[in-house]
């Protein structure tokens, strides 16, 4: 088991993963039926594809904080490894502080679109699914990403001085 002050993150990578993979099997099961229904009944669904997308695009934003908790997200530190011990925790920590901020800007920028979308009214054509819960997803995942790439970015440091 981890020290203590790494739970939150293990257990915020178990929850995302699990709903990625509930996601994973709503998706799955929404297409296998489309297929059976359209191609052997003659009688598709006009609701399942839409569905299956909503719910790829809450999977692709769980699974972001989930890999980057599990430290399977891509980082290429070719050139970051050429430098001494310090520098690279100040790089890491520079990448980290400005993944941050860009992320938190997306995130801004889609909270007020969020809201723009429930003003509107506007829904999901063959659901009628509101937009803005559509793209809840985005701030939601994003902050898991970031909550993820600070902690990990602690472990590291840790790890390194031996404790």
């Amino acid at each position: 088991m981890s020290k203590p002050k790494y739970r939150f993150s293990e257990h915020l990578t178990v929850v995302l993963e699990s709903l990625a993979l509930v996601c994973m099997a709503v998706m799955t099961v929404l297409i296998v039926a489309q297929v059976i229904l359209r191609y052997v009944f003659n009688a598709p669904l006009t609701w399942s594809e839409e569905l299956a997308r909503i719910v790829f695009i809450y999977m692709t934003f769980m699974g972001i904080g989930a890999a980057y908790g599990r430290r399977r997200h891509m980082f290429v530190d070719a050139i970051v490894t050429l430098f001494p011990m310090k520098i690279q925790k100040a790089i890491r920590s520079l990448v980290v502080g400005i993944a941050t901020v860009f992320f938190l800007v997306v995130m801004v920028v889609t909270i007020r679109m969020i809201g723009d979308l429930f003003r509107s009214e506007l829904n999901t054509p063959a659901l009628e699914f509101p937009m803005g819960l559509v793209y809840l997803i985005i701030p939601l995942g994003l902050s898991a990403f970031i909550a993820q790439m600070w902690i990990n970015l602690l472990k590291e440091r840790k790890e390194r001085e031996g404790g």
